[in-house]
């Protein structure tokens, strides 16, 4: 405990002194309470968010992290004033006393980003972009106590590198030059926990194992994959009450009253992404088999907690020398319930409690909701097309700004494998089972895919 709470301390403290340095930027000035709009996309975990926010991210009126909100929640949280290991639910009555609002609030303004990257490299902020990356590798490698001066110069003399013999910047090609310094910083940096194609680390990393468990032996801020940060245009303080702040963090299922409180001064939307039962527990169970997606090492004490029963998930804690103690994904109330079940019933569960969580919410608060299925996105550019005008008529944003979204396109994020239609049906035997499950069964046929049309399921 003492020494987890030791990490977070000096991560923050670091977090800090680089964010000094731009303390006269305006925006760093101001709270998330100035903003008026917010757009969140709920939805469970292998449901397609990940492709979706990349895509609306690139709206002109859009402002959105650089990747999922939860590092930030972590990090500000008192874990020794309530028990993370209970669930990511936290108790409204607690949000005051556990959660650091003012430092959330700064740092969600620091990692605010607008739609426009920069492709020249001349004209890159070379500093700013410097510690931009400083602040997400300390989110990525946590237990790692590097000195900042030594990090910081470990990144210049990278970015220097690259710019040399760059004039067009590409985050994917600099990450792999990146990566090779920070590998000879620290050889307990594995590149192959990137969101890079594991064929293309493996060319440029050949004496490097792939792993197989976490990235780190305590605990994860970010979890991997680990994001590829690009050099983007920053909001202004009039961005922040004109334009749509966009966030995705498949835990704000389970956190809307902390989302709430945040943006006390904003209306607040939800996208309700939904995905067929079977391609969404297919992807779970690829997920818990990938080396990333860890969010909790249930082996950890905090609080006056004791550390919860090891992990007996069958096809998991079996399989992996990790298995007893790191939860993959959000971990949703009553997951104790599951810890010696099988792995696929521990997949429909995380679906099953996604979903409901959120349908829960919007019955309480009546946001304004939008459900979108994410087979429409995926089905044909003419779908995809009709679906994003329906988001953009919600959200807000006129249609004309569509094309900016470069629909033909459609980018690969956050991937255990190469994106395949109907992945699902090479475990079908085994997933039918739990598709029959009455809560399941129910909750899809809720959603528009009835049992009988399973063979459409994409």
């Amino acid at each position: 405990m003492h020494t987890i709470l030791h990490q977070i301390d000096r991560i923050k403290t670091l977090r800090r002194t680089v964010l000094d340095r731009h303390r006269e930027t305006p925006l760093l000035s101001r709270s998330l309470a100035d903003a008026r709009r917010v757009v969140i996309i709920n939805s469970a975990s292998r449901s397609g968010s990940s492709l979706l926010y990349a895509l609306l991210g690139k709206l002109p009126q859009v402002l959105s992290l650089t990747g999922e909100a939860a590092p930030f929640y972590k990090l500000n949280s008192r874990i020794d004033g309530f028990n993370p290991h209970a669930s990511d639910r936290i108790p409204t009555e607690l949000l005051g006393d556990v959660i650091d609002f003012a430092g959330l609030s700064l740092d969600f303004l620091a990692d605010l980003y607008r739609a426009e990257t920069e492709s020249i490299t001349a004209r890159i902020d070379a500093d700013r972009y410097i510690d931009d990356l400083l602040l997400r590798l300390a989110l990525q490698w946590t237990d790692l106590e590097l000195d900042e001066t030594t990090l910081r110069g470990t990144i210049e003399t990278a970015f220097t590198e690259y710019a040399a013999g760059h004039p067009l910047f590409d985050t994917e090609e600099f990450y792999l030059c990146l990566l090779e310094h920070l590998c000879r910083l620290s050889p307990r940096i594995n590149p192959f926990y990137y969101d890079i194609g594991t064929d293309k680390v493996a060319l440029r990393f050949p004496f490097i194992d792939i792993p197989s468990g976490p990235p780190t032996e305590s605990f994860t801020l970010e979890e991997p994959p680990f994001i590829l940060l690009p050099p983007k245009h920053r909001p202004t303080v009039e961005d922040l009450g004109d334009k749509v702040i966009l966030l995705k963090s498949t835990v704000d299922c389970y956190r809307m009253n902390l989302v709430e409180r945040l943006f006390p001064g904003a209306e607040i939307r939800i996208i309700h992404l939904v995905r067929n039962p079977a391609a969404t527990i297919n992807g779970l169970y690829d997920g818990w088999h990938h080396r990333g997606f860890f969010s909790h090492n249930l082996a950890v004490r905090v609080g006056g907690e004791a550390a919860p029963t090891p992990l007996r998930i069958k096809g998991y804690s079996d399989r992996y020398p990790f298995g007893g103690t790191w939860w993959n994904f959000d971990l949703p109330p009553g997951w104790e319930q599951f810890a010696d079940r099988d792995l696929l019933d521990v997949c429909a569960f995380q679906w099953h409690s996604a979903n409901a969580e959120i349908l829960a919410n919007l019955a309480e608060t009546r946001h304004s909701a939008c459900r979108v299925h994410f087979e429409e996105i995926i089905r044909s550019p003419e779908s995809r097309r009709r679906e994003f005008e329906r988001m953009l008529d919600f959200m807000g944003i006129t249609s004309s700004e569509i094309d900016s979204l470069r629909l033909h396109a459609m980018p690969v994020v956050q991937s255990t494998l190469p994106p395949q239609l109907y992945r699902w049906k090479k475990r079908e035997e085994m997933i039918s089972r739990v598709l029959a499950i009455p809560r399941i069964r129910e909750m899809a046929a809720a959603f528009g895919y009835d049992d009988a049309s399973r063979e459409g399921w994409l």
